[in-house]
């Protein structure tokens, strides 16, 4: 007995009620209740909404634990963050504009006005545009993982603040600006390619 467009809907709606807010989680959390409501439909013989009240005033409580409102980042983002930024590709990105920055004086395309730290910050601050507009813009949902991959940001933010900010008449080191030009570089490919994972996540429910 399968499970109609309506009743997948209306288990969607339910979640939704009940503040699961991200999209992700919302949607394995839909795909469990749908499974196992279809098979209570089978072996008791129920209709759609018996099956589903039946199932949920025992499950409701356990299956809401999934519902991850985490404020900031976790700990899992940044060890997964690492892990990514260590991959062969990535240390071969990060050579490369080592490489780069030892033959190319990039100061020289700067002034005292706008120094080559400053450039970091202009790019934190488009990051963070760039989260509001894709988020309330194009996905108009709520991703978690998606979403708390940009708490990465804060901790750019502060690692800045303490290595290019120190002694502002001082130009930052090829190693210093390799790091943080590494660490913007590695983020935009980290974040596209769980945009790219969700997204082909997301189709199979539409």
């Amino acid at each position: 007995m399968k499970l109609t467009a309506e009743n997948i809907q209306f288990i969607d709606n339910y979640l939704k009620n009940s503040e699961v807010i991200y999209y992700d989680i919302r949607m394995e959390m839909l795909d469990h209740v749908a499974t196992a409501v279809e098979q209570k439909m089978q072996s008791e013989n129920l209709d759609f909404y018996d099956a589903f009240k039946s199932y949920m005033v025992v499950n409701k409580r356990e299956i809401l634990k999934g519902n991850k409102l985490w404020p900031g980042f976790s700990k899992d983002i940044i060890s997964n963050f690492l892990k990514f930024l260590f991959q062969p590709i990535m240390i071969l990105i990060g050579v490369s504009i080592y490489v780069f920055y030892k033959n190319v004086d990039v100061s020289s395309y700067f002034s005292e006005s706008f120094a080559f730290r400053n450039l970091f910050t202009v790019i934190l601050i488009s990051l963070a545009l760039l989260k509001i507009v894709y988020f309330r813009v194009v996905l108009k949902q709520r991703f978690y993982m998606i979403e708390k991959i940009f708490g990465l940001l804060n901790v750019f933010y502060y690692l800045q603040m303490f290595f290019l900010n120190q002694r502002n008449n001082e130009t930052p080191s090829v190693f210093t600006i390799t790091m943080f030009s590494y660490l913007f570089i590695a983020y935009l490919i980290y974040f596209t390619k769980q945009v790219y994972k969700f997204n082909t996540y997301k189709k199979q429910f539409i």
